[in-house]
């Protein structure tokens, strides 16, 4: 992370959540990245999304990244998701083919589904 993107970031203390400008509003990046129209940080973290609509409904698409550009325990993700996106979403990460695999930043991948999208899996069932 360069020194404008830890400026962005507003790296130091955790705060409250505020929104930041997305890729989208500023008119940067490629594909995907490009199309992030909803932004978050917090001092610690930054968290962007957009919309993917699909067949059942519209699932974000929500990155996360950290100051440090270090691993984000699963914990902190889970506050993060509840904290931006509500306690009852439930959000899965993915882990895509290798012939499919972007990896070009050190960033975490959910996508949280629509309220009341049960998976047909779990750990309760």
């Amino acid at each position: 992370m360069n020194r404008a993107e830890r400026r962005r970031l507003g790296v130091g203390k955790e705060t409250a959540w505020k929104r930041a400008i997305s890729p989208k509003e500023r008119g940067v990046g490629d594909g995907w990245f490009s199309q992030l129209s909803q932004a978050w940080s917090n001092g610690k973290y930054a968290v962007m999304a957009r919309d993917v609509f699909t067949e059942s409904g519209i699932v974000k698409h929500v990155c996360i990244r950290n100051a440090a550009g270090t691993d984000i325990p699963w914990r902190e993700k889970q506050r993060i998701k509840n904290e931006l996106f509500g306690s009852e979403a439930t959000a899965i990460e993915f882990f895509p083919k290798e012939s499919e695999l972007v990896d070009e930043a050190n960033m975490y991948h959910l996508w949280v589904l629509p309220i009341g999208y049960t998976l047909p899996f779990g750990l309760t069932k």
